[in-house]
């Protein structure tokens, strides 16, 4: 294993081109990793094992204000940005306190860095069983100055047969959960939707969340790749008790997978400051997922 000197120095080797290549950095204890462009945080990857699942908390705006919050006392088991699922085989593994069977998202080892991006291994574990194992990068590609940009890539591969639902609910999947300041917002999706009761649970190439943030507002958006499965996604969005957003394969059906089976899933989070235009947007998104594989 790398030593911490050597995070630092991977770091510093991309100190020269911060303003395009964001150096990554690791903090003593080794159980998480920040993201910067240059001085600008942009969000820090979480994966200690006093957690029962990996997520990324803090992710900020560019002025370095987080959008995030990570455990908040109404529900403990919301983790800033987490990619989690409440019914794998009837095993919870999106809750933590609640009294269900529940499993753990545990984080094996990294199998690549570089200066901005990881790749982890992770085993989704319950009950002495490995139900899924998971290959899991998260980058930062270049950043522009008004946004920050992060990068979800996800293959999960099924031991054996397994059922990958929600019991029941569905906001399953990559969901962030946003600052306090941020709750009661608005959404806008690539439909041109922009009312919760519509929103919620319709297909969208991409799906944004606004609220309050400092004396302005700031938006997230989650971008869903042409080629993930059942794309255009369904999102979950709800702002009435707080503010939560997923991008949610499973809002309407159960993804079922062979032994063997994997199955891939990509998104783009973006955060930015201010208003962008529908328009504006898709530009965006037609730029990202049309430079991707």
């Amino acid at each position: 294993m790398l030593s911490r000197r050597s995070y630092l120095l991977l770091g510093a080797a991309a100190a020269t081109s911060a303003a395009l290549h964001p150096k990554l950095f690791a903090k003593e204890e080794e159980s998480e990793f920040r993201f910067l462009s240059g001085t600008r945080p942009l969000f820090t990857y979480q994966y200690s094992s006093g957690h029962p699942k990996p997520y990324v908390h803090p992710l900020y705006a560019p002025d370095g204000t987080a959008v995030t919050q990570d455990g908040p006392h109404d529900h403990v088991h919301h983790r800033g940005l987490m990619l989690a699922w409440s019914g794998l085989d009837g095993i919870d593994f999106w809750g933590e306190t609640n009294p269900a069977r529940h499993g753990s998202l545990v984080h094996v080892k990294f199998t690549g860095k570089s200066k901005n991006s990881l790749t982890s291994l992770i085993h989704w574990n319950a009950e002495g069983r490995l139900l899924l194992t998971e290959s899991r990068s998260i980058s930062a590609p270049r950043q522009p100055s008004d946004a920050t940009l992060l990068d979800w890539d996800s293959t999960l591969e099924a031991p054996e047969k397994v059922q990958l639902g929600t019991a029941g609910h569905v906001y399953n999947g990559l969901g962030v959960r946003v600052a306090e300041s941020m709750d009661h917002g608005e959404v806008l999706n690539s439909n041109g939707t922009n009312t919760i009761a519509k929103a919620n649970g319709e297909p969208a190439n991409w799906c944004v969340y606004t609220g309050k943030l400092g004396q302005g507002t700031a938006s997230i958006a989650i971008f869903d790749h042409a080629a993930n499965p059942r794309h255009p996604t369904p999102y979950f969005v709800m702002n009435d008790k707080f503010g939560y957003m997923s991008a949610a394969p499973t809002f309407r059906e159960d993804i079922f997978l062979a032994k063997g089976e994997r199955i891939r899933f990509r998104w783009r989070v973006v955060v930015w400051q201010g208003a962008k235009t529908r328009e504006e947007i898709d530009q965006l998104y037609k730029a990202w997922e049309g430079g991707r594989a």
